[in-house]
């Protein structure tokens, strides 16, 4: 197989929306071109765990075929756990089954990256290409905003108003302020009314195959071709190490004599599988370091310690509240399967505008700065890095809090009722991992070091955190207490145990919770018993000088060879006070700029 441009958006092990925005945006602009996507997953066309946002947590079910859990080892920092690790495992990646939540980095988190090319103001102008922004309200800066993009953003078709009212009406009454938008690239410290990346006419996920591969793939007038359920092995480089395709296992399988298939690129090779698959593939064609893959046979064509060397991922908790609402205001009917899927399309239908399927359950969240007060409390060594990395920067947020109207985990474990589920991560961990190869086939399972709470700076945000949150959700009128598995274990005559403070409870004399260095041991103990994957992971071949441990530079060209781009979350240089979709959207639309102005073709 013979092609001009080779964009490997293969998935050994991962999945992800910015090669299918490099392959999407190349073709609409050279319909000549000729253009291979190898997808190590399945497709996705109108698959309804992927078209109807209220089912996103069906792609995590045991047997899923859109999403892969990586294995981490375990780490005597999180209870001696092996974490297991989301990533998107079919066309489009984590943009294809995450939770649809639109949350956009701050503009200091881009001008941070410290890149030629690559600050805020040079990406703003991508973000609002990339979006149709359909919210209107008098106090949102539409000059940071797009109105004629690709891609929805939108209330989605329906909200659990009474719901989403007492979440942002409790956040209030502890002095967190109510903004219009918390997505407008500085606001760090209000709570909001969340958007979602849905169309609000057809209720539809946007996601890149939906929104660019498969329309241009169904118009027919473009040399663009998809590959799926193959998994790439390596890239391949001549003599001059400049790449010339790639080795890839097809979905019928290696050959009985063991042969892999080969697809050959007469420009370029773009390898675009994600923070936990690109490594692994740049590793297995001899890009790494040098004292990891020699030992395994690799021969080593550039070394490039950088490589796998910088995993980073926001450390998610969630804990689960039960609810009074009503059982049609949250996902629990769909979710648990008391609401067939057939019987949801069928409210579709009858109601195309106002339907949950067109619904993630996520009305409202938080970005949020611990007071002055709280910072000290958090101890000295806290302290040192606030100063040093926040206080200053009133735009960066400490952490997320957002609520689902509904529980997103497997509802066997519960009693059929109504519960609704916080999410809280730390935007900006200290922690770092590492992924690396332990053999030359897409088989052998990567040594994986998630990192989680190895700095203790990250389990202190946590702390915070998870106070606030607690504060935050007793205060609201559907709060109905506890799932007791999903919380700290506090000790009997505890003035922070749920039946001493949710028995005193008197709406109107609220007292914030007493807790004493015995309950912030158990929250501790919590945290590491229960802290996970956000499903964001990136830097892993992190876009910044060779010699500071990068792996591509400001062009995505991987270090040491040459027709090699990276372009997915793994170039991240530093992490994003945000869920990821909106980033890997860009970083996607940043690619094929660059790609296409290196062609000679005009977007």
């Amino acid at each position: 197989m013979l092609d001009k441009l080779h964009v490997n958006e293969v998935r050994s092990k991962t999945g992800g929306a910015a090669g299918c925005v490099v392959a999407g945006r190349l073709a609409k602009a050279d319909p000549s071109l000729e253009i291979l996507v190898i997808e190590g997953g399945i497709g996705t066309k109108n698959n309804p765990l992927v078209i109807h946002p209220a089912l996103y947590a069906a792609n995590q079910a045991p047997g899923t075929k859109t999403i892969l859990h990586y294995e981490s080892k375990p780490s005597e920092h999180i209870a001696g756990r092996k974490v297991i690790v989301p990533s998107g495992g079919c066309l489009g990646g984590g943009g294809s089954v995450n939770f649809l939540m639109y949350t956009r980095g701050q503009a200091i988190d881009y001008d941070d990256w410290d890149t030629e090319g690559w600050s805020a103001e040079d990406l703003v102008p991508l973000l609002r290409k990339t979006e149709k922004f359909h919210i209107d309200h008098p106090h949102i800066d539409r000059s940071v905003h797009g109105y004629d993009g690709d891609f929805s953003v939108s209330r989605g078709t329906f909200t659990a108003k009474a719901f989403q009212d007492d979440f942002v009406n409790s956040a209030t009454s502890l002095g967190i302020k109510e903004v219009a938008d918390a997505n407008n690239l500085s606001e760090a410290n209000a709570v909001c009314r969340w958007p979602m990346w849905i169309d609000p006419e057809t209720g539809f996920r946007q996601d890149v195959p939906h929104r660019l591969i498969y329309p241009t793939l169904d118009a027919g007038n473009t040399k663009l071709s998809i590959l799926t359920e193959s998994k790439v092995v390596r890239v391949l480089f001549d003599e001059n190490k400049r790449a010339v395709g790639v080795e890839y296992v097809p979905a019928t399988g290696a050959q009985a004599d063991g042969s892999l298939a080969v697809a050959k690129a007469r420009k370029l090779v773009v390898v675009s599988a994600g923070a936990l698959g690109s490594p692994q593939i740049l590793q297995r064609s001899g890009i790494g370091n040098e004292q990891k893959l020699s030992p395994l046979g690799i021969p080593v064509v550039s070394a490039v310690d950088g490589v796998g060397a910088e995993y980073q991922d926001h450390n998610l908790v969630t804990l689960t509240y039960r609810s009074n609402a009503k059982p049609e205001n949250t996902l629990d009917g769909l979710l648990s399967g008391r609401i067939s899927l057939e019987e949801a399309l069928k409210q579709k239908e009858l109601s195309p505008s106002k339907n949950i399927l067109g619904w993630n359950g996520i009305d409202a969240g938080t970005k949020l700065r611990p007071s002055p007060e709280e910072v000290k409390a958090l101890g000295p060594a806290f302290e040192e890095l606030w100063n040093r990395d926040y206080r200053d920067r009133p735009t960066r947020p400490l952490s997320m809090i957002a609520v689902i109207s509904g529980y997103a985990g497997d509802p066997s474990k519960l009693p059929p009722g109504q519960y609704f589920l916080c999410g809280m991560y730390n935007m900006y961990p200290y922690s770092r991992g590492s992924i690396y190869i332990t053999g030359p086939s897409v088989n052998d399972p990567p040594d994986f070091d998630c990192g989680f709470l190895s700095h203790p700076a990250d389990t202190s945000m946590l702390v915070w955190m998870y106070k606030e949150q607690r504060e935050l959700f007793r205060r609201m009128e559907h709060y109905e207490g506890i799932v007791e598995e999903g919380h700290p274990k506090f000790r009997e005559g505890s003035k922070a145990a749920f039946a001493y403070v949710d028995g005193k409870k008197t709406p109107g004399a609220w007292e914030n919770i007493e807790y004493d260095k015995d309950d912030d041991e158990a929250i501790v103990q919590f945290l590491r018993e229960k802290t996970g994957s956000a499903f964001h992971s990136m830097a892993t071949c992190p876009m910044k000088p060779l010699e500071d441990g990068g792996a591509v530079d400001k062009h995505l060209n991987v270090y040491g060879v040459k027709g090699l781009k990276v372009a997915d979350l793994s170039i991240c240089p530093k992490n994003v006070g945000a869920n990821t979709y909106s980033t890997a959207l860009l970083i996607g639309e940043k690619a094929a700029t660059i790609i296409a102005e290196e062609l000679g073709i005009k977007m």
